[in-house]
Order: C-alpha cells, then sequence, then structure tokens
C-alpha cells in the first residue's frame, strides 16, 4: 500500500514542470522585444492622439544629372608572355661575352651578346670563295670552246644549225650549276661567320646565361634565356559583372601602380576561357613604360568605363535599407528602387531619376511610406 501515493503524484510534478518552462518562454518572447519599434497601427495611433507633434527633420540632397564613369580596380601581377632560349646556330669557343649577358641585365636590340672564334669560319669561306672563282673559270672556259666550235661548225656547213654537243651545251649547263653549287657554299659560309657574332632583334633583359669566355659552345645547345620588353605585361582577373562596366574591354586606359610607381596602360586582350573553378576571367594589360617592371611584381589596377550620360552621384548615406532611397514629395518620403550603376570612391553612381524635393540622407526614425517629413534646411 506504501508505493501507491507515490506513483499517483509523479504525473502531476511533470505537468507543472511543463508549465513552468512555457510560461518562461512567453516571458523570454515578450522581455526580448525589441522596444521602441511600434508596428504602422500604434504609429497612426500615436499621431492622431499627438496632432501636435513635430514631423520628423530629414537631410536631402540634390543632385544634378551628369554624365558619369564607373571604376574598376584590381589586383595582379607582372608576368612574360613568352621567353627567349639563348641557342647558338653554330659551334664555336667563345672569345668575348657582353657585359649585360648576366642575370639581370639589360641589352639593346642588336647588341653583340657573344662572339665565337672566327678563324675557322674566315677559312672556310676563303676556301668556297676560291671554288667560286674556280667554277667561274671552268663556265667561262666552256663558253668560250663553245664559241670556237661553233665557228668552226659554220664555216663547214654554212646555214645548219649547230648540234647541241658541238655547241657544248651539257659542258657549259654542268658549268654552271658548279657554279652556283659553289656560291650557295659561300653563302652558307658567310652566313655561318655573320652567326659567329650572337645578337637578338628585341631589346630586353636576361633572365639566367651561362656563357663565358674560353667556354665552347654547340650549336643547338641552350646556354641562357632572357625575355624582350614588349612581352612584359600585366595579369589580373576580373569577374563577369566587372568587365561589363568596362565593356568594350580591349582597348580601355588604365593607371597601374606597382612599387609605389605609377604607369599607364591599357587592355591588351582578355582570356578566351574563365577559369572553371571561380568563373572570372583573366585580362592582359601593356604598360607605356614595362622597362622598370619586374615579372613577378604586385600590381593594383584601376580601370575607367565608357561615359554614362545622365546619372546621379550620391553618398553612401542616401542608400537605404532594401537598396532603395528615400525622396521628399508634398512634404512626406516615398520609396524609390533606383539602378544602381556601380561604387566607387565612397558614393553610387545611379541612372537619374525624379526626386521631388530631394533626396534623404541618412535614417530617418521611423520612416514609413507617406510618413510626414520637414526639410533641415528649411528649419
Amino acid at each position: 500500500m506504501g508505493p501507491g501515493p507515490t506513483v499517483r503524484k509523479k504525473p502531476i510534478i511533470g505537468l507543472l514542470q511543463v508549465a513552468g518552462v512555457v510560461v518562461l518562454m512567453l516571458l523570454a518572447f515578450i522581455y526580448s522585444r525589441p522596444p521602441g519599434v511600434p508596428d504602422e497601427a500604434s504609429v497612426a495611433k500615436e499621431l492622431a492622439a499627438s496632432p501636435g507633434k513635430p514631423a520628423p527633420l530629414v537631410s536631402v540632397v540634390r543632385p544634378s544629372a551628369l554624365p558619369g564613369q564607373l571604376a574598376v580596380t584590381s589586383t595582379g601581377s607582372v608576368a612574360v608572355r613568352s621567353y627567349v632560349t639563348l641557342t647558338p646556330q653554330v659551334s664555336g669557343r667563345v672569345v668575348a661575352t657582353s657585359p649585360a649577358l648576366r642575370s639581370g641585365g639589360s641589352f639593346a636590340a642588336g647588341e653583340t651578346l657573344v662572339t665565337l672564334e672566327q678563324r675557322d669560319f674566315i677559312l672556310a669561306l676563303a676556301q668556297v670563295q676560291a671554288d667560286v672563282t674556280s667554277a667561274q673559270a671552268s663556265l667561262q672556259l666552256s663558253q668560250a670552246e663553245a664559241s670556237a666550235a661553233i665557228a668552226n661548225y659554220q664555216m663547214l656547213s654554212p646555214g645548219k644549225e649547230t648540234p647541241p654537243l658541238v655547241a657544248k651545251a651539257p659542258q657549259i649547263a654542268q658549268a654552271k650549276a658548279q657554279l652556283q653549287a659553289a656560291m650557295a657554299r659561300r653563302d652558307i659560309q658567310q652566313v655561318n661567320l655573320e652567326r659567329s657574332v650572337f645578337s637578338l632583334p628585341f631589346s630586353g633583359r636576361v633572365v639566367e646565361s651561362t656563357a663565358d669566355e674560353g667556354q665552347m659552345l654547340s650549336a643547338g645547345q641552350s646556354f641562357g634565356r632572357v625575355y624582350a620588353l614588349d612581352a612584359v605585361e600585366i595579369v589580373i582577373t576580373l569577374a563577369p559583372e566587372e568587365l561589363a562596366k568596362i565593356a568594350p574591354a580591349e582597348g580601355r586606359a588604365a593607371m597601374i601602380t606597382a612599387d609605389g610607381l605609377n604607369f599607364e596602360g591599357r587592355i591588351a586582350r582578355v582570356a578566351a576561357e574563365r577559369d572553371p573553378r571561380t568563373r572570372f576571367s583573366q585580362v592582359y594589360l601593356t604598360a607605356s613604360n614595362s622597362e622598370p617592371l619586374t615579372p613577378g611584381t604586385f600590381v593594383s589596377v584601376k580601370l575607367k568605363g565608357p561615359a554614362i550620360e545622365n546619372t546621379f552621384k550620391l553618398p553612401e548615406s542616401a542608400l537605404q535599407v532594401g537598396q532603395s532611397f528615400w525622396i521628399v514629395k508634398d512634404g512626406a518620403i516615398t520609396g524609390m528602387d533606383a539602378t544602381i550603376l556601380g561604387r566607387s570612391n565612397g558614393h553610387y553612381l545611379v541612372e537619374a531619376f525624379d526626386y521631388g524635393d530631394g533626396i534623404v540622407t541618412g535614417a530617418v526614425p521611423g520612416a514609413r511610406e507617406g510618413l510626414p517629413v520637414r526639410l533641415a534646411e528649411t528649419d
């Protein structure tokens, strides 16, 4: 009989505990409501109860519609479009190198970088020049013999055409071919002699070089790497919406800042494909003076888009909650969903619209559609 009353009390205690939790949750909800945020009905009731209460003061701006321009900023780095491998076309021993042929050195177009020993090339050229002279003599001899043979034949057979064999046509053709071959060998040796002096047709900088006096260089064997100054470019990435702001992008002017120095530049091209992960596009720019730019340097770039007619330049304080604006019209505020073109230097560039008595700046306590307000500048 003793345990019976205890069993009947347990459900009652559980219900009391649940009821206590519900009460605590209701109290927490009531006291957690932010004070001073009445709904529209409460505000209307309050205004009706206190008709003498003044309308809130608001500050406004009255911008003029002017041409605007969007700007896009980005960061990137200096890169090289392509490197050039230093490779001799002839073999030989190095007898002289330019002081510029060192890592970090700069050279001009046509400047001699490496000179190979030229004695072998000079001798080879002299030898083939002698072959040319010999071939010329052989041709002249064949032509003279042919002239004599033709004259004798005409004396013996007047009025008849001289046969090719009598006119020594095969011998003359062979002599001409030998002369042409000798001249070709001479031209090859002349080119080899010129190639013993190594230079490049562009101005650039040396990345690395292993050539030095006394070293033997072999044809086709690399001895360094350089890049042309006009191969230096700036690479940045832009989102699709940023590219849209400056469209058309190619040829667009840019201001490039690198290591505290400013350079003028232009967009040369936009990558044909977007990055498959970020969906951004790589944009390549060229600077007006690329010589001071070192590959690998981080840069900041500012791009200016095309001019846009009829725009407002509004302060950030004019933008209200919901990406809209309040305007004052007939003594009350009303919402305006204007087209925001972009943001730059603490201002919004907005398509021009009819703003009535002005565009409100800053927050308006209890703001709502149709709320009567006073302009601060008229008080």
